[in-house]
């Protein structure tokens, strides 16, 4: 993948030669999900706290230089070795030194995106699945592949594409499967963002129902009924809930979930 993926990485260890990298660096654990673990390392006085963690001894890391860009979720699927987009979310991340999207906003779909994804489909021999993919937009343009899946994307998100362009993934693959009609093509891509609630403390929920109309709450699930720890990875974020908003365009998507998240209450102890 060094052609497609142009990043120094190494299995990570302790006493590993770190002079082929360049700070800042990601660490991360070699399997799993939500992006556990992920944390971004600027120095190497950052480096030596963290290798004191016995968790390192545990289980298999990754350490990888940083790359810098935009941040995007993708949603396809591969039929007959061919790549189709279904949807693109561009996200927005928490502050460094975690790596855990806040929110993840629908766009138009990025041809160099979806002929990247060709390459790598081709050389991983990928085929007849659901995919998604999480990936860069470097600073000078090109694509850079973070991670992928042969399977839907979690986090709620299969209501959020389905909301977005009328396509439930998982319902049409199952279609394919049992040989009835099927159909992966968008019927629409409205302008919609999927807010988590990534504040710690004690919080009174927004009102929903009342501001529902006034910021184009399609959709929500809220259960903020508790202290809420600093936002570090997916098991962090998910259990909270999600607000899924429709408006005119991106920016005042962006807008109106600010909106919302204004409108918790945070309980002064």
């Amino acid at each position: 993948m060094k052609s497609l993926r142009d990043s120094n990485s190494s299995l990570f260890k302790l006493g590993l030669d770190l002079n082929q990298f360049k700070f800042p660096l990601i660490i991360k654990p070699r399997f799993g999900s939500g992006s556990r673990d992920v944390l971004v390392i600027t120095t190497d006085n950052e480096l030596k706290e963290i290798c004191k963690n016995d968790k390192f001894t545990k289980e298999d890391f990754l350490i990888e230089e940083f790359i810098n860009g935009i941040e995007y979720g993708l949603d396809a699927v591969v039929i007959d070795g061919k790549f189709h987009h279904i949807l693109i979310r561009e996200k927005q991340i928490t502050p460094l030194p975690y790596r855990q999207a806040i929110a993840n906003i629908s766009i138009d779909e990025i041809p160099a995106i979806s002929i990247y994804m060709q390459k790598i489909i081709n050389r991983l021999q990928i085929d007849n699945c659901l995919l998604n993919a999480d990936l860069i937009i470097t600073q000078d343009g090109r694509p850079f592949i973070i991670e992928l899946a042969t399977r839907p994307s979690g986090h709620y998100l299969s209501k959020f594409i389905e909301i977005t362009t009328g396509i439930n993934p998982t319902k049409e693959w199952i279609n394919k499967s049992l040989n009835l009609p099927y159909n992966f093509k968008s019927k629409f891509r409205k302008n919609t963002i999927m807010r988590y609630f990534d504040f710690k403390g004690d919080w009174i929920a927004a009102d929903f129902d009342l501001l529902k109309d006034s910021l184009g709450i399609i959709d929500y699930r809220c259960e903020i009924n508790s202290t809420l720890p600093k936002v570090i990875d997916g098991s962090t974020i998910m259990d909270r809930g999600y607000a899924i908003i429709e408006a005119n365009s991106k920016e005042e998507c962006i807008k109106n979930a600010n909106k919302l998240i204004s409108n918790f209450k945070r309980i002064k102890r």
